[in-house]
């Protein structure tokens, strides 16, 4: 298989675990300028990991993923702005229930910020000091949803969730989902449901 592949616009990527992974230059994204103060995790210079699932490891990228990905490159500024957005109208109780402990708990993600001496977020842009790009990951997909379109991850560090950071989906356009790193889903996503075993 090869362990290598290049791109002629997002670079170079090596083959690791379940996907390609390099290292790309998504300058908007310094506008998340929080430094969680640890040596691999300070103020972002806009450089940040990026990885295209495959579906096993004698697969390149599907053209769906490597699309996806230059979407999110294309949109980035915009993107910004999408996410201390979802975010925020997630902490007042406002638009798709993330089922996230901080839904409608901006008085608990301000202590957070107090906590960490950052200035109370009291709009959308306020969000910003407090979080830092981890990874940007483009997933192949969920089951049953969408019929498995690629989403876009983009990972967190975030004063307000120190200990699972925070992942927030989208399809390069729009936010669809908030919720841990990782283990984040789209907003109203059910997983499909396995036939019981009879013989259980």
């Amino acid at each position: 298989m090869a362990s290598i592949w290049t791109h002629p616009t997002l670079g170079r990527f090596e083959y690791s675990f379940n996907g390609f992974s390099g290292l790309v230059d998504v300058p908007a994204f310094k506008a998340f300028s929080y430094d969680t103060g640890c040596h691999n995790a300070r103020r972002s210079t806009g450089k940040h990991g990026l990885t295209l699932e495959v579906a096993g490891k004698h697969e390149l990228p599907s053209l769906p993923v490597v699309e996806l990905a230059e979407t999110v490159f294309a949109n980035q500024s915009a993107l910004v702005t999408a996410i201390v957005r979802a975010l925020w109208d997630d902490f007042n109780g406002r638009g798709p229930a993330s089922r996230m402990w901080w839904h409608g708990k901006l008085d608990d993600v301000a202590k957070s910020f107090a906590y960490a001496k950052l200035p109370r977020a009291n709009g959308p842009d306020d969000l910003l000091a407090g979080l830092r790009v981890n990874a940007i990951l483009v997933r192949r997909g969920f089951p049953a949803y969408e019929h498995e379109q690629p989403l876009v991850e983009i990972d967190f560090h975030a004063v307000f969730e120190e200990e699972h950071g925070v992942g927030v989906l989208t399809d390069g356009t729009s936010v669809l989902g908030t919720g841990y790193s990782l283990e984040v889903t789209p907003f109203g996503y059910k997983p499909l449901q396995r036939p019981k075993n009879p013989f259980a």
